[in-house]
């Protein structure tokens, strides 16, 4: 008897078991599952949603600072917050802005209106001299260079831009039409920075006058040759120099010092000009004195790479022969010192 309640037990325990779950059982799991979801994700969501509101007012507070208005920041941010980093950096990071700016022109033609007062109040509309260039917009207004057509190079010149345009006049004779539709290359040198060239599609084309105008699209594609191995930085340095004929101490000892003042400097040599007519050669040696800041350059010694003989004055670019490690520092700081005043003066206006 106890064996047969038994087996009828473990039957009905195995029915019981094997059974599909009941429509009650089933409403009852789903409502605690979504229960446990929203106790978890209420807070979560809530905390990113708070989080996000938190850097949109501190992007508009920054906006504001700028002198923006909220409908120029408001195009700004749909755009910024879908980057990867921090949306501030658009105000501050010129690539970054005009990558925002490519999306804008192609995405939201009623927004292209807002970006030039956008781009002079972020004070992205002018490039100091040393910083490359990043996209076409940033080519200035009347830069020279090179047309290339059917391997053909004519003068050519950058007219006028836009947001969405650059408009370059053709200064010499083509060796063909420029048809509405194909693509040519421009090519042209940014003084003491480097060597630049692009390839874009002709838009459009006119007539300035009697001169071709050719409109071509934007470009970030820029591609780049620096033209020296260190930068040159512009300075108005007084230097007391000497030119002699060999580096031995004898002649260093009679050399005869004149006055001057150097135009740039870097780590691998200076420029020199002097008022003071002097007929210095190519492969001539220098030894100059001169300072930077209070660190004193005594003896420093130099060979004549070129000159440029002026009609008020004389220009010598010279090599450094001899400069130590220490004095290499001293160039370098103080030139990325110079740097840091001079994006300080675009960036914040703060001329000192």
């Amino acid at each position: 008897m106890e064996a047969q309640s038994a087996w009828d037990t473990l039957v009905e325990a195995s029915r019981y078991m094997f059974r599909g779950p009941s429509a009650k059982e089933i409403i009852i799991f789903f409502v605690v599952l979504g229960i446990t979801l929203l106790v978890i994700s209420v807070p979560y969501l809530w905390g990113k949603l708070s989080r996000l509101k938190e850097i949109e007012r501190a992007f508009y507070a920054r906006g504001r600072s700028l002198g923006l208005t909220d409908e120029e920041i408001k195009l700004l941010w749909n755009y910024a917050r879908k980057f990867p980093y921090d949306p501030q950096m658009i105000y501050d990071n010129k690539p970054l802005f005009e990558r925002i700016v490519s999306r804008i022109v192609h995405e939201n033609i009623a927004g292209v209106r807002l970006i030039p007062s956008i781009r002079a109040k972020l004070r992205f509309d002018t490039i100091p001299w040393f910083i490359p260039l990043t996209s076409t917009r940033d080519i200035d207004l009347y830069q020279t260079g090179k047309l290339v057509v059917d391997g053909v190079y004519v003068d050519a010149a950058v007219w006028d831009k836009t947001e969405t345009e650059l408009h370059i006049v053709v200064l010499g004779a083509l060796p063909r039409p420029v048809r509405v539709g194909e693509s040519v290359k421009f090519h042209f040198v940014r003084e003491n920075e480097g060597r630049y060239s692009f390839e874009s599609v002709v838009r459009d084309k006119y007539t300035e006058g009697d001169r071709l105008v050719l409109v071509l699209e934007h470009t970030e594609n820029l591609h780049r040759v620096q033209l020296r191995e260190s930068l040159r930085w512009k300075v108005n340095v007084p230097v007391e120099f000497a030119v002699v004929d060999d580096i031995t101490e004898e002649a260093m000892l009679g050399a005869d010092f004149i006055t001057g003042r150097i135009e740039d400097i870097s780590t691998k040599g200076v420029r020199i000009c002097t008022e003071t007519m002097v007929k210095p050669r190519e492969g001539k040696y220098v030894i100059m004195n001169f300072s930077i800041g209070d660190y004193k350059f005594e003896n420093m010694v130099g060979q004549i790479v070129n000159v440029r003989s002026m009609q008020s004055q004389v220009c010598m670019g010279i090599k450094f022969l001899k400069i130590s490690r220490q004095e290499e520092k001293v160039i370098d700081r103080f030139i990325l010192e110079e740097q840091r005043k001079l994006i300080k003066t675009y960036k914040v206006g703060e001329i000192e």
